[in-house]
Formats: C-alpha cells, sequence, structure tokens
C-alpha cells in the first residue's frame, strides 16, 4: 500500500527515495552540493509532469525510474559545466579587462623610457636583433635573414644584447623576456 501512495504523491517519493536519487546523482557529479541541485530538479519536475498531467504511467519501480532520471540529469549538469569551460577563455578574452591605475601608467612609462634609453646605448647590431627579437617577435632564423647574418651570430649578439641591458637596468629578468 505505500507503494501505491508513494507513487500517487511527489513529496512521498521524494521523502521515501530522495537519498536514492541523492545518491545516484553523487555518482556521475562526485559534488555533494551539485547532486543535491539534480535531487531537488529531478523531483520538481516530477511535481511539474503531476500538474501537467504528463504523469509517468507505467512506472514498475519507483527506485530504478528516479536513479535514472537523477543519472540523466546529473549528466545534463556535466554537459553544461564542459560546455561553459570550452565557452569561458573566449568570454574572458572579449570580456572588459580594468583599466590600469595611474601608478601603473606612470611605472610602464618610466620602465619603457629606461629601456629605450638602453637600447640607444647599445651597439647598432645588437639593439637592432633585440628589437626584432623582442620588440617585434620575429624568430632567429627571420632575424639572420632580415640581417643578412648567420643563425648562431644572431644568438650571440642577442646574448650580448641582454648582458649589456641587464647591465644598464639593472634588471636580472631581461633573460626571460619572450
Amino acid at each position: 500500500m505505500a507503494e501505491s501512495t508513494a507513487s500517487d504523491d511527489p513529496e512521498a517519493l521524494a521523502r521515501q527515495y530522495g537519498p536514492l536519487v541523492f545518491k545516484a546523482a553523487y555518482r556521475v557529479l562526485g559534488d555533494a552540493s551539485l547532486a543535491e541541485d539534480v535531487q531537488q530538479e529531478v523531483f520538481l519536475r516530477l511535481i511539474e509532469a503531476r500538474s501537467t498531467d504528463a504523469w509517468p504511467d507505467a512506472v514498475k519501480s519507483w527506485p530504478a525510474y528516479l536513479s535514472a532520471s537523477a543519472a540523466r540529469a546529473a549528466i545534463d549538469v556535466l554537459r553544461r559545466q564542459r560546455r561553459w569551460w570550452r565557452l569561458l577563455p573566449l568570454w574572458q578574452m572579449h570580456a572588459p579587462t580594468e583599466a590600469p591605475s595611474a601608478e601603473d601608467t606612470g611605472l610602464a612609462r618610466e620602465q619603457a623610457q629606461r629601456l629605450r634609453s638602453a637600447l640607444a646605448q647599445l651597439p647598432r647590431r645588437e639593439a637592432q636583433c633585440f628589437g626584432l627579437r623582442y620588440l617585434q617577435s620575429l624568430d632567429i632564423g627571420e632575424i639572420a635573414q632580415a640581417l643578412s647574418m648567420t643563425e648562431n651570430n644572431v644568438n650571440v649578439t642577442l646574448h650580448r644584447a641582454r648582458r649589456r641591458l641587464e647591465a644598464q637596468l639593472g634588471d636580472a629578468t631581461m633573460e626571460t623576456t619572450p
């Protein structure tokens, strides 16, 4: 008799099979809060089905029916998350960024001016190689071709330019610049 009462009442189904639905969702999701959301969604769908005459008539086993519903709803949650994580980098790329503070802008200008002054003091070939590599983002082969140098000579010239700039600017991080 309890089975027929439960089949007629979504609240009774929720009380009786709520933990089962939670466990089924948790097995798929591995997150208790998401599993609780799925559990609530499963029983809300039952309540909505009851009010729209879409109630499942031929349910032979409520535990199996509700477990399957929970698993399907949990898989839908995973799909939504996966879709979101694929789109997140695109969204972040187009999202407005914070404007730099006046202090950050001033520091960036000061650093740029110091770099320009230091580059002006380099020998011409070293300044050219440095500018093409780190300001124009050319690779070593392209620089060698553009300046009629060997790739080895470009590497040596870049090394010398970085060392001179580090000495002038007092910044040992120049070598890690891409």
